[in-house]
């Protein structure tokens, strides 16, 4: 297998851009990125070709998992145990030289996850000071991990994009998906999305690395006015019903499979 520390030092002194699938990306100008290193969270190479790809939830998010669509041109940064087939794990074994596998919880410091609580066990600000082994920070949100991966990598910019880390006219995750936001308020989560990518942020000021956003919006502050208009411009709904994903995969219960 190969693992996460393989990539170290892949782009040094580069600018690496982390896409997420936040609303801002709906009516983000994609062309920008066209020529440029992406690492993309979760289904992000639904809006655009990515390099990499991250994710916790293998069986949700790749596109041979999800929808049968072949992209082999990503490379995918996951953790091995989380393929929950057999006919997945075959997949990334034949499939070697695309998934790369990461830690994000030391033997040590193995805990209960706390049903509609953010685990703190991959809350690690000393593997953003430097390159651990195979461990990227993990607390609230996939975004932490990528930046951390942008970081190992060699990146001097690490740039996020559709990382909105706010909900933004009514769109957000806490209406009915499959993760521990359902029935929370999402301004919680998204707060934890915040705060743990601003103590990252604070790290990677002591090693000269930048961490900053990326909008579509022309002004600081509510963006939610802006947004349904470059809605209107771009002819993209200004609302999307997420729904339950895990559902719709098949995977409300544990005994349940993927598709693969």
């Amino acid at each position: 297998m190969n693992y996460v520390s393989q990539l170290y030092g892949a782009h040094k002194g580069a600018d690496i851009y982390v896409v997420g699938t936040g609303t801002s990306l709906r009516v983000f100008p994609l062309s920008f990125l066209e020529d440029k290193i992406t690492i993309g969270l979760n289904q992000a190479w639904q809006m655009l070709p990515v390099k990499y790809g991250i994710t916790i939830r293998p069986e949700l998010n790749i596109p041979e998992f999800l929808t049968g669509e072949s992209r082999e041109e990503i490379v995918w940064i996951t953790k091995y145990i989380k393929f929950t087939t057999p006919k997945q794990r075959k997949f990334a074994e034949t499939h070697a030289a695309r998934f790369y596998y990461f830690d994000f919880v030391r033997p040590e410091n193995k805990e209960s996850l706390i049903q509609g609580q953010a685990s703190v066990a991959g809350r690690n600000l000393d593997w953003l000071r430097r390159p651990v082994e195979n461990y990227l920070y993990l607390w609230s949100s996939i975004s932490q991990s990528a930046v951390n991966l942008a970081t190992n990598m060699g990146a001097k910019n690490i740039i996020l994009v559709g990382c909105d880390n706010a909900p933004l006219a009514d769109n957000h995750h806490a209406h009915a998906q499959h993760t521990l936001w359902a029935g929370n308020d999402p301004n919680v989560r998204y707060r934890e999305y915040y705060e743990g990518l601003r103590e990252i942020r604070e790290a990677l000021r002591e090693r000269k690395i930048n961490l900053l956003s990326a909008t579509p919006f022309l002004r600081i502050g509510d963006c939610a006015e802006e947004f349904a208009g470059l809605c209107r411009q771009l002819n993209q709904p200004d609302f999307i019903d997420n729904g339950d994903i895990s559902r719709k995969m098949g995977l409300d219960r544990p005994s349940q499979k993927s598709p693969i």
